[in-house]
């Protein structure tokens, strides 16, 4: 009886390692397939027809598309997410079959249009009061750019006053209430601030700066990038001594303006 036993003992433990096997096979053959083509799938938000700016979200807009996971984005909206996103106004013209991002919608109804959403990442905006108009009258606009310049007693000295260039090339974000590309849409409001793109050290710089004397806005062409780091500081024998007054004379010969 033992002897009848063995060998049917040993065919069922051969097909029961069998079986595991190629259960183990079909889940290593399934795991390769999926590293092969970058992971399990993810069900996303997706466009099904054009969105213009500012319109909110539908069910009827949006459609349900899946990526391997390798290939997600944090910024990609998952289609679990939806209950948060229908009803929200787009910040951008959405295009039918493009994947939803949560930067594509508005946070609030004031992220159309606003000054912060025109903010490049890792810069910042800093608003000076009485640079703009006191010196440009309605000439100063958003995109022209400008440097810098900051008046001031100078440390250690019996009250002498210096001049020195802060900052080159910095962008003019708004001026008053008109945003960079929204002139239409924006106008002056009699204001005479101006509103700067700068880093966040040169926000730091600017407003210590205006604590400490007067700042100086300089229009410059919007083509020239040029940096010049060995500009001197001014004093009052720069404007006073003619020979140094002379020195500043002499420049290259300026282009023609039209």
């Amino acid at each position: 009886m033992v002897s009848v036993n063995r060998p049917r003992a040993a065919i069922i433990a051969s097909l029961a390692a069998m079986t595991v096997g190629f259960i183990l096979l079909a889940l290593y053959v399934r795991q390769f397939q999926r590293d092969a083509t970058g992971g399990r799938p993810i069900e996303l938000l997706a466009m099904r027809r054009d969105v213009a700016a500012g319109t909110p979200l539908s069910e009827q807009s949006l459609v349900v598309r899946t990526l391997p996971e390798a290939y997600l984005e944090d910024r990609q909206v998952l289609a679990s997410d939806i209950p948060r996103v229908l009803g929200v106004r787009s910040s951008i013209d959405l295009q039918s079959g493009q994947t939803l991002l949560w930067t594509d919608l508005s946070t609030t109804s004031r992220d159309v249009g606003s000054l912060s959403s025109r903010i490049p990442k890792g810069m910042r905006a800093i608003g000076l009061a009485e640079v703009g108009r006191r010196g440009f009258g309605a000439l100063a606009q958003p995109g022209d750019r400008a440097d810098v310049l900051l008046t001031r007693l100078k440390p250690g000295t019996d009250g002498k006053l210096v001049t020195v260039t802060l900052l080159q090339n910095v962008l003019i974000l708004a001026v008053g209430n008109t945003i960079v590309d929204d002139r239409a849409e924006l106008r002056p409001a009699g204001s005479d601030s101006v509103t700067l793109l700068v880093t966040v050290d040169q926000a730091s710089l600017l407003a210590h700066a205006r604590r400490e004397g007067t700042l100086t806005l300089v229009l410059r062409n919007g083509n020239d990038l040029e940096i010049n780091e060995t500009l001197p500081e001014t004093d009052d024998s720069d404007v006073l001594e003619q020979e140094k007054r002379a020195r500043r004379q002499r420049r290259l010969r300026i282009e023609r303006v039209d």
